[in-house]
């Protein structure tokens, strides 16, 4: 593997362009001054002693004092254990790719490759404004204004559109610089600091996939409920979850409309354990058992965990709503549902008294 593609893959783990091409530096020093790795790689001078502070508190490295700031890599193996688990997710999703790929005359199921990134975006363009209920996007900033119209336009057909926003290194422009386009593109933002492979899942069914990148260039349409909810789990656990958000125009009473299960879980359990005025949910999703379309009307009468249970919901084993319908009683889940009745891909809660 040559000096570019293992930077490239350290950028695919979370590094951005600057920590990766400084830690490979580093790592071929072995021991070195900051002047000798700002001579060993790209980083700009100005810029060396933030990059290796950040590699420092990443654990990446060791930075020490003597007569100047010196760097060496610490023991590697938390970094290489996490780089071959990716490869085993990668792996496992390439099985996948290539089972589905694979079966005969596909209806419901399709894969799509493109070998140009601006082939996914015009494809992707066609997914947004075909959502009926979330779009989940990994996006950098100058992508994110491109298809900003198109996102618009599925808010304001009530589709949640949750937003994982990088700003490129380079860019003159700041986070601040698109909050006028929050209001009408999505209904909350989170501001990632380390770049990704573009990302889009629609309503839990249509995922989009692409890098354009120094000699890597490609994009993917996958629509296979399995692996869009693999990839969907991507982006909660590494390109959601852990950034902060910058804007949300979620209020705090209802009626709410949620992608997410967990906040959904949250936020429900929380009013059935300090009220006592009942809510009312409209799922719309799909059997478990069957794989055919459902929408859910009902009281809601209890969360998977309890209300009052002690477990965190983040360590839950399920987190589900149980609604009760005229037809009896149903465990509706997530993208990820297995166990339960429903697997939502939109759950709407209101106050039963319509309020």
């Amino acid at each position: 593997m040559d000096v570019d593609t293992a930077e490239s893959v350290l950028e695919d783990s979370g590094l951005s362009p600057y920590e990766a091409n400084a830690f490979v530096a580093i790592l071929t020093l072995g021991d070195a001054s900051a002047s000798d790795i700002v001579d060993a790689c790209t980083v700009p001078q100005p810029r060396i002693y933030d990059v290796l502070r950040s590699l420092d508190d990443e654990g990446l490295i060791e930075t020490y004092e003597t007569d100047t700031l010196r760097a060496r890599v610490s023991d590697p193996e938390t970094l290489v254990s996490e780089l071959e688990d990716k490869a085993g997710r990668y792996a496992a999703a390439a099985d996948k790719i290539t089972e589905v790929w694979r079966r005969p005359a596909p209806t419901e199921h399709d894969i799509e490759l493109f070998s140009e990134f601006d082939d996914i975006i015009t494809r992707v363009r066609d997914g947004i404004r075909a959502a009926e209920h979330s779009v989940n996007i990994a996006v950098s900033g100058q992508v994110f204004l491109k298809l900003a119209t198109d996102l618009g336009r599925a808010k304001d057909d009530g589709v949640v559109v949750n937003t994982s926003l990088y700003i490129e290194e380079g860019l003159k422009t700041d986070v601040s610089d698109f909050e006028t386009y929050f209001e009408n593109a999505a209904s909350t933002v989170r501001h990632r600091k380390c770049p990704s492979p573009f990302l889009t899942v629609v309503d839990g069914e249509k995922s989009y996939f692409g890098a354009s990148r120094r000699q890597t260039d490609y994009g993917m349409f996958i629509q296979d409920q399995g692996l869009s909810t693999m990839l969907y789990g991507y982006f909660q656990s590494l390109l959601w979850g852990r950034w902060e958000t910058v804007y949300s125009d979620r209020t705090e009473s209802f009626p709410k409309r949620y992608s997410n299960m967990r906040r959904c879980v949250a936020e429900v359990a929380s009013h059935l354990q300090e009220s006592v005025d009942p809510l009312r949910a409209t799922v719309d999703g799909y059997y478990t058992e069957t794989g055919h379309k459902t929408r859910i009307e009902g009281e809601v009468t209890d969360t998977i965990p309890a209300p009052a249970s002690d477990v965190p919901r983040h360590d839950a084993n399920q987190t589900a709503i149980v609604v009760r319908t005229d037809s009896g009683e149903f465990t509706v889940g997530g993208f990820g549902a297995i166990v339960e009745d429903i697997r939502a891909t939109s759950v709407r809660v209101a106050p039963a008294s319509g309020e």
